[in-house]
């Protein structure tokens, strides 16, 4: 089996004409190679007749890094739906992505239907590609969506609301305000490495803020262990939610939200481990020492400041129900 440590292409050489290639797999439906173009490009080869060249709709579509392009291959007159890796500095980012596309069409008889999954696939990568060839997820992200992830955990295992609602709930990713929202109910939540931290960090004024009528402030604090002998990586965290979720859908609208977070899996995200050391859980009500933009003088703006704890222990609410509005 092949993985973004050892990848592909590197067997393959680069060819004078056209393209060399290497069957993905052989049990699969589709004819999927791995290959090289005369430039040493990496590409993701699908093969077909060439007879159904006319039937096969092209679209047109603007991936950062990735072209696609249907044709004929004059050596061999096969018809071939080829997409390719113009930098090679992205390449287990690419691998990712081709895996992805072999694995949704493992079960999809007629090429025509493999090529819509395949595009519909690239349009759900758009923005993870886009964000990919800037940087990866940060050690502070990382840490961060552990804990928001820890939190829909909770969600699924409590029962309190049903999968798909906790996964609809999950609203960090596409925007909103606050990292989970339940109908009238919000949930922010920091991620803290050690159990000996004395604050937490609010990254904006608006973050402890909200129109709606419950806001708790959850903290997750963790242990991290860059070896990772103990805990739980990012990774293997995601591939244990997604056993939990189970049903193929509410697996995609999973994956819709990791992509909108900047996530993808790459070896890079197997250390550090992580392993939840405690959870506190905080109402933010009146008198919660806060920052909010009302009380900031005109023209002030984007503020972060630290809470002590030791500030805002009547606050505590550690039998607040992931779901409800208590």
């Amino acid at each position: 089996m092949m993985t973004a440590d050892h990848l592909p292409w590197e067997g393959i050489q680069t060819p004078t004409s056209e393209i060399n290639r290497l069957r993905v797999d052989h049990s699969h439906p589709h004819d999927f190679f791995w290959g090289k173009d005369v430039s040493g490009h990496y590409l993701l080869v699908l093969r077909f007749d060439a007879a159904l060249l006319n039937n096969i709709k092209v679209r047109k579509m603007a991936l950062t890094g990735i072209t696609m392009d249907i044709r004929i291959i004059s050596n061999t007159s096969d018809g071939v739906f080829l997409i390719t890796l113009q930098n090679a500095e992205n390449a287990d980012i690419f691998f990712t992505l081709c895996d992805a596309l072999v694995e949704k069409t493992r079960r999809v008889p007629d090429v025509h239907a493999a090529i819509a999954i395949i595009y519909a696939q690239l349009e759900r990568w758009r923005t993870l590609l886009s964000r990919a060839n800037r940087n990866r997820l940060s050690a502070q992200e990382i840490q961060g969506l552990f804990g928001e992830l820890q939190f829909l955990e909770e969600c699924i295992d409590g029962q309190h609301v049903s999968v798909q609602a906790a996964i609809e709930g999950w609203q960090g990713p596409m925007g909103a305000p606050h990292d989970f929202i339940f109908g009238q109910s919000a949930v922010e939540i920091k991620s803290i490495s050690g159990s000996y931290a004395d604050s937490v960090k609010i990254s904006t004024e608006s973050q402890l803020t909200t129109h709606l009528e419950t806001l708790h402030l959850r903290i997750v604090f963790l242990a991290v262990d860059t070896d990772c002998k103990t805990g739980l990586s990012l990774n293997d965290f995601i591939i244990r939610l997604k056993e939990k979720i189970s049903d193929n859908d509410f697996v995609s609208a999973f994956e819709e939200k990791l992509a909108e977070v900047g996530y993808i899996d790459i070896p890079e995200y197997d250390f550090p481990c992580f392993s939840v050391v405690r959870i506190r859980t905080y109402q933010v009500r009146d008198g919660f020492p806060r920052i909010t933009p009302e009380s900031l003088a005109l023209g002030i703006s984007d503020v972060s400041y630290c809470i002590a704890f030791s500030s805002i222990a009547e606050y505590i609410c550690d039998s607040f129900i992931p779901g409800s509005q208590k």
